[in-house]
């Protein structure tokens, strides 16, 4: 299978999954909390998408990201980036500041975006290698130390591997971690309510 269909099927996927994912828990789930070390649920499924956009459009694409529009700028607040390297409080801002409906919203637009980049490109474009350091990239926040520690194994790495990792494996794991929690908080609701 070329390495074309095979991310395309991959990226459509982890689409689906944060869909689903969001579209099928309450305003108080997306704000809950599993465990004491845990981040908010919300926050998780926005650091997932928040990755494919800094995945695809800030670097692979090497064009400004669908946040850094200003109609999306509140999906994006601040400092956030696409969440390496915040803390507790920050994540917290992000979950309880951007609400499901408008994940939502941010998904089916991105995902537009996102194949209408990635629909042109030809086998050999996947060979490229990914330079996180480049000139002439319209985003740099990665390069802030926080942030670079968590991702600096990426640079150089060839196009296909590139958008396969965070934007396919990486989502993967969150949204199974997502998942496993989301049951954890029914499990505890459900307990709570036979007390």
């Amino acid at each position: 299978m070329p390495v074309k269909a095979l991310l395309e099927f991959q990226l459509t996927g982890s689409f689906n999954l944060i869909k689903n994912a969001v579209s099928g828990m309450t305003d108080d789930e997306w704000v809950a909390r599993p465990h004491p070390t845990a981040n908010l649920l919300g926050f998780t499924l926005w650091h997932c998408l928040r990755t494919i956009d800094w995945t695809v459009n800030g670097i692979a694409a090497r064009r400004s990201e669908l946040a850094d529009q200003p109609e999306w700028s509140d999906v994006k607040p601040s400092g956030s980036m696409f969440g390496a390297g915040l803390t507790r409080e920050e994540a917290d801002g992000v979950a309880r500041g951007i609400g499901r409906s408008r994940l939502l919203e941010y998904e089916g637009e991105l995902r537009s975006q996102v194949f209408s980049w990635f629909r042109p490109l030809r086998e050999e474009d996947f060979d490229r290698p990914v330079d996180l350091k480049g000139e002439g990239l319209a985003t740099r926040d990665h390069l802030q130390p926080a942030a670079w520690r968590e991702i600096e194994d990426l640079d150089g790495l060839p196009l296909w591997q590139f958008l396969a990792r965070p934007a396919v494996s990486h989502t993967r794991v969150h949204y199974g971690e997502v998942m496993a929690q989301l049951e954890a908080v029914r499990a505890q609701a459900g307990e709570a309510a036979k007390g």
